[in-house]
């Protein structure tokens, strides 16, 4: 976590700062990556038509879709779904291991310039005071290594990927924290992402590009980047009128 007295800021500033964090309620922030940090889902959803279309010619489209509709899953899970439905067979472990290496190949570089979700660069670097925390279901070591290519890796206290399940890392999170569940906010992108939230009873804000259809319940909040995030986090219970005690 990065010290606001590395940011440049005055004595005063740095005590509004600190003053505001210590009234807050939302205590830890989980981001997914791909549509939440990155602007890269539709970077990955092609490269996966793209693959489904050289599999299995005429069926991309079919492909893209099933791929969609499992958003939020481990990535060699996800794959092996799709094109088992797609080939209609069982995948051997060596087709499936091929499947997802020329996946990897086709997104990797693309995904490490992909432009940054608007609002998210701004938060990070102005708002060091609440633990970051990417939780991502893309492989683990991947994401890592995507996250330190952008140089964004210092802002976050820890880069979790797949294939371990979403609910369980955000549990592990409640408790490294020491914080109510409600007190951890995860910021996703996927329905799968908002089950997990609902599972170990965190917050959750729901992550909805211009142009997409909204996966989430009526009640879920949800906005277009990550703009405005600060002050979105610092009014959390005022704006959802939930008690988190």
């Amino acid at each position: 976590m990065i010290s606001p007295c590395h940011m440049g800021m005055n004595y005063q500033e740095r005590k509004a700062m600190i003053q505001r964090f210590n009234a807050l309620q939302i205590q830890a922030v989980a981001f997914d990556f791909d549509g939440v940090l990155a602007d890269s889902v539709p970077i990955k959803d092609d490269a996966l038509e793209m693959l489904a279309s050289q599999e299995a010619p005429g069926k991309g489209g079919r492909a893209k879709k099933l791929w969609e509709q499992t958003r939020g899953i481990f990535r060699r899970e996800r794959i092996g779904l799709v094109f088992k439905e797609v080939l209609q067979r069982d995948l051997e472990e060596s087709t499936l291991d091929n499947l997802v290496a020329r996946y990897k190949e086709a997104v990797f570089q693309r995904t490490v310039s992909a432009p940054a979700i608007a609002g998210s660069l701004e938060y990070l670097r102005s708002w060091p005071l609440i633990p970051s925390y990417i939780v991502s279901a893309a492989p683990q070591q991947e994401v890592v290594e995507i996250a330190q290519e952008r140089d964004i890796h210092r802002y976050f206290r820890a880069i979790i990927g797949g294939p371990k399940k979403k609910n369980a890392v955000l549990a592990e999170l409640i408790q490294r924290e020491q914080c109510q569940p409600k007190e951890l906010l995860l910021i996703g992108d996927s329905d799968s992402d908002h089950r997990a939230a609902q599972e170990v009873g965190a917050s959750f804000l729901g992550v909805v590009a211009p142009g997409r259809t909204n996966p989430f319940p009526t009640e879920v909040r949800v906005v277009p980047d990550l703009t405005g995030l600060t002050e979105i986090i610092a009014t959390w219970w005022q704006t959802t009128g939930e008690n988190h005690l």
